[in-house]
């Protein structure tokens, strides 16, 4: 409860100090949108309804008409917005508007050369972050009126370059948490993905930059229009917007839709007067799961964080579709605290798929990512783990545990990568030095038997 009472009390300070009587009036309510003209606007985030623009043409300092405007984020210290007025590569301008006295300031030309998608302002309002079509990320200095090139070079928490996923899916938008979070979705018109840069964040170039994957790029659009803003509401749940729609990311990663724009087809970017202290109450770390003997499998998973959780429920299934729950861990106290452990003394015979369920004290739950673990009860040979990162386990039993083992593992064109031959027991196969994608083992035991499985390489 002490909790809770000290981030109203930030809340109500962050608010208090606002200067624009109507700006924040309703932010519960009400969460502000550009549109491609340079217009900005409020947007009823109960059923999309777009009111009138903050701005106009008439307004003392406004930079001319665009077609390309972009990037919002919103200052709730001064009540200002930042953004770039034309976000087109060789020609942007990067603009503040202040709606109490309808005036616009033309700031200080980016380092970025290519157009500029992804753009919020810190919760404590000294800076604004943005990042381009191609996962460059710039930082400005809103005090000093200064720009800093942070860097392209984004790596997932898994060591993956993230160059060609920015580009192939360069749409989308930013925002940051109360703790200075950043997050990001990035989006085609078929497939987006979400990532967080943990606090706190940089303001000077960096030969790396680490973004954890919170979900996967593969998740479909559902309305084959990439999201082109991300906001968050008060409870930190995510707003995300196309073009036309409006829709809310719930706290299971599931997508509800809200409403169609009043005016479609013309909003490219969002933003709020929310800095909530949570977005995504369970950010997963890692989950790994593998059967040692053949007969039972281990599982562990771990986290960043555990905000308000109750505890976790470990699934299984046999088909991936239809799910029973085989146990229950309470959650642990402490910051420390974040790993667990669970085994699975009687899985099935054949493949198991398993998650975890993380339920909250508000009834909200979120799901890790499934893996499938193979029990065959024609051999003994475990592979673990699915997917696999750097290295991919092979377990030969005691009933195989003689000489003439063989492993290989060939790519999906078909072409052997790996050729192993491994004694009885646990085997480490380094697959670090291959690329990406979905490839075949295959293990020939010595008893004349041949075990064939699928993986997938992170």
């Amino acid at each position: 409860m002490q909790f809770k009472i000290i981030i109203l009390l930030l809340g109500v300070a962050l608010f208090g100090q606002n200067t624009n009587a109507q700006l924040c009036s309703n932010p519960i309510d009400t969460i502000y949108g550009v549109e491609m003209n340079g217009d900005i606007v409020p947007i009823n985030a109960n059923n999309g309804g777009i009111g009138a623009p903050l701005t106009n043409s008439g307004d003392p300092g406004y930079p001319g008409p665009t077609s390309n405007a972009n990037s919002l984020g919103l200052d709730i210290q001064n009540g200002t917005f930042y953004y770039f007025q034309d976000n087109s590569a060789g020609s942007q301008q990067f603009v503040s508007f202040q709606p109490s006295t309808n005036t616009y300031t033309i700031l200080a030309n980016s380092p970025i050369s290519g157009s500029t998608v992804k753009g919020c302002v810190s919760a404590d309002g000294t800076g604004y972050y943005c990042i381009d079509v191609s996962g460059h990320l710039c930082y400005y200095s809103i005090l000093n009126n200064t720009w800093a090139s942070i860097g392209s070079n984004l790596v997932d928490q898994f060591g993956n370059n993230l160059a060609a996923t920015f580009s192939a899916i360069g749409n989308g938008d930013i925002t940051i948490d109360g703790f200075g979070n950043l997050w990001i979705i990035a989006s085609s018109p078929t497939q987006w993905g979400l990532y967080k840069i943990n606090a706190p964040l940089p303001t000077s170039a960096q030969p790396s930059i680490t973004l954890n994957q919170m979900v996967a790029p593969t998740q479909s659009t559902p309305s084959n229009l990439p999201f082109v803003g991300i906001c968050a509401s008060a409870t930190g749940q995510i707003y995300l917007c196309t073009t036309d729609d409006l829709y809310l990311l719930q706290n299971d990663l599931s997508i509800t839709h809200i409403n169609s724009f009043s005016t479609t087809g013309v909003t490219v970017d969002l933003t709020s007067c929310n800095y909530p202290y949570y977005i995504l109450p369970i950010d997963w770390d890692d989950f790994t799961a593998f059967s040692p003997d053949n007969k039972s499998v281990s599982l562990q998973w771990s986290l960043y964080q555990q905000i308000n959780n109750k505890g976790y429920y470990i699934e299984r299934s046999d088909n991936g579709k239809t799910w029973d729950s085989i146990g229950y861990q309470a959650n642990k106290q402490g910051v420390q605290e974040m790993a667990y452990t669970f085994t699975d003394i009687r899985p099935n015979s054949g493949i198991n798929y398993y998650r975890i369920c993380a339920l909250d004290f508000n009834g909200n739950i979120t799901y890790s990512k499934t893996i499938i673990v193979n029990i065959s009860g024609n051999s003994t040979v475990n592979i673990w783990p699915v997917p696999a990162k750097d290295f991919i386990n092979v377990q030969i039993g005691s009933a195989d545990n003689s000489k003439g083992n063989n492993i290989r593992i060939f790519n999906y064109a078909g072409q052997k990568v790996i050729t192993s031959s491994p004694q009885g027991g646990a085997s480490k196969i380094d697959i670090s030095s291959l690329p990406p994608g979905y490839y075949l083992i295959t293990i020939h035991l010595s008893n004349g038997s041949t075990v064939n499985q699928k993986f997938n390489k992170l």
